[in-house]
């Protein structure tokens, strides 16, 4: 800025326009100019003290009053409008020119409104929101810190990593704690944000795990397949932050900061004896937080969202995303397929054919030839559970024809009654007996491979270790006693015992007797 009071307080001294210049760091022809406009204004040293130089230029250089008959510009009201989703300058100058004509003024060309606008958001930058509008997309991300519950089954203290997902223009927060961070905890960590926000938004920011983004270069974007499944049935369009760009995210950055201090830290030294049980003292802090009124901005984070962006977002779907697994297997011998440990049945006529399986957290579907042919409830716990549709079995087949029930029950009984009741424990322990007829026919090889005698004694002690003995219990005993009957016997057992020679010693010696009396 040019000092225009050291400007004349120097040629009031007397010194040349040439030093005042070099002393003041401005051309000759500033200094000419200043005095020039000085003796118009009535301006002479000394100036009251006041003065400094923004005041003596507002005398030098006073604004002409503008005589425009321009209908004036409602900034605050555009600035507003624009925060909407969908909103743009050029709609926003078409409502203007509507305005201006509608009250007999003269609208601004939009090339002026826009300049306008611009200036003033330049000068009143500090009540803007910038980068993002009401409704237009939500960030989501996991915490860094993890919590901590213990696993009801097995008493043992579990690892939690917690799920935060941000609505960046209200600052709303949601957060939930999964048991991992996989592909089915990511995607239903999102179809439960959608649900707590009560819509869906354009854009979806994450950040570049492997369970959202394949790739992400410069050239090349590639999206999860689950993960783009689950955006497009929410209407949402995946934009994932730039590798090592935090700040394409920083409002969930900011959120996953605020969650780890002020919900995370405070239930640090809680004991939580499931996961549902620390997500529900979870969210009561998030409701807290969203609650609290912000520091430079009126209202709260709720307020805010319930104002405003609740009803700019997508509404949801009729149902909810459900995550699909595809797989393919071959039918087994008892035209049952494996999926994840369990077997679902399908019509006996596909037997050994290839069989595409579609599973949801509640369905399991199998299509063979491209044709549906089964529908099963998803089967979850321990595994080598079936699920059998009565109407998939055959009238007469000759497995199930030749091996059934009551032949392997009368089979047992020849062999022994420990035989016969763990076989009878196996056939009873399947809704569907057929479930059963492997594991016993497998039972009836250990006989043939061991002997009966083992195949009893090691069905006796397995029954007092268990009511229901299963097949691989009864095998490692067999294996074991037939080990120990190995290593108890002779080693030369292929020659003859001693029973023969003693038989051959009496017969050479009456064999002699007889030969003297002769």
């Amino acid at each position: 800025m040019v000092k225009y009071r050291e400007i004349l307080r120097l040629r009031s001294m007397g010194v040349s326009q040439y030093n005042t210049a070099h002393s003041c760091g401005c051309a000759q022809s500033t200094v000419q100019e200043v005095e020039k406009r000085a003796r118009a204004n009535g301006l002479s040293w000394p100036l009251p003290e006041e003065m400094d130089d923004a005041a003596i230029r507002t005398r030098l250089y006073p604004k002409a009053e503008s005589r425009s008959s321009k209908h004036p510009i409602d900034h605050e009201k555009v600035d507003a409008e624009l925060m909407r989703r969908g909103m743009t300058l050029t709609l926003c100058w078409n409502e203007y020119c509507e305005e201006a004509i509608a009250s007999g003024g003269e609208p601004y060309q939009y090339s002026a409104f826009c300049q306008r606008q611009r200036k003033w958001a330049e000068e009143n930058a500090f009540t803007m929101r910038v980068g993002c509008k009401c409704g237009e997309k939500i960030e989501v991300d996991w915490a860094g810190d993890r919590a901590e519950y213990y696993d009801p089954d097995t008493g043992l203290a579990r690892k939690a990593w917690v799920f935060v997902a941000c609505l960046p223009w209200s600052q709303y927060i949601f957060a939930e704690a999964f048991p991992n961070m996989g592909e089915e905890s990511w995607v239903t960590a999102h179809v439960h944000a959608f649900s707590f926000f009560g819509g869906s938004t354009p854009i979806l920011v994450p950040d570049n795990c492997k369970t959202s983004v394949t790739k992400n270069t410069l050239n090349e974007l590639i999206i999860n397949e689950q993960y783009r499944r689950m955006a497009e049935h929410y209407g949402c369009a995946v934009v994932p932050a730039r590798p090592r760009r935090p700040r394409d995210k920083g409002s969930v950055e900011a959120a996953v900061g605020l969650v780890e201090r002020q919900a995370m830290a405070p239930l640090r030294n809680r004991v939580f004896l499931s996961l549902d049980e620390l997500n529900t003292a979870l969210s009561a802090k998030i409701a807290a937080i969203n609650a609290r009124p912000f520091q430079k901005r009126d209202g709260s984070r709720k307020s805010e969202y319930l104002g405003q962006e609740k009803d700019s977002l997508i509404p949801l779907p009729a149902h909810p995303y459900r995550i699909v697994v595809h797989k393919s297997a071959t039918v087994q011998f008892n035209y049952h397929v494996s999926f994840e440990g369990m077997f679902y049945s399908v019509p006996f006529t596909c037997l050994r054919k290839k069989a595409d399986i579609s599973a949801t957290s509640t369905a399991v579907v199998i299509a063979v030839d491209g044709e549906r042919v089964a529908t099963h409830p998803r089967l979850h716990g321990a595994k080598g559970q079936y699920s059998t549709n009565p109407e998939h079995m055959p009238d007469a087949h000759r497995d199930f024809a030749e091996w059934n029930g009551d032949r392997f029950r009368r089979w047992a009984a020849e062999k022994g009654p420990s035989v016969a009741a763990v076989v009878d424990a196996m056939l009873r322990s399947r809704t569907v007996e057929q479930q059963a007829y492997r594991t016993c026919r497998a039972l009836l090889d250990l006989g043939r491979r061991h002997g009966d005698g083992i195949l009893e004694e090691a069905c006796a002690k397995a029954l007092e270790y268990s009511r229901n003995p299963s097949y691989k219990t009864v095998k490692t005993i067999a294996s074991k006693l037939a080990a120990e009957n190995t290593d108890e016997s002779d080693v030369h057992a292929y020659l003859r015992g001693s029973d023969y020679y003693d038989s051959t010693d009496t017969t050479q010696k009456t064999e002699n007797e007889d030969s003297k009396e002769e």
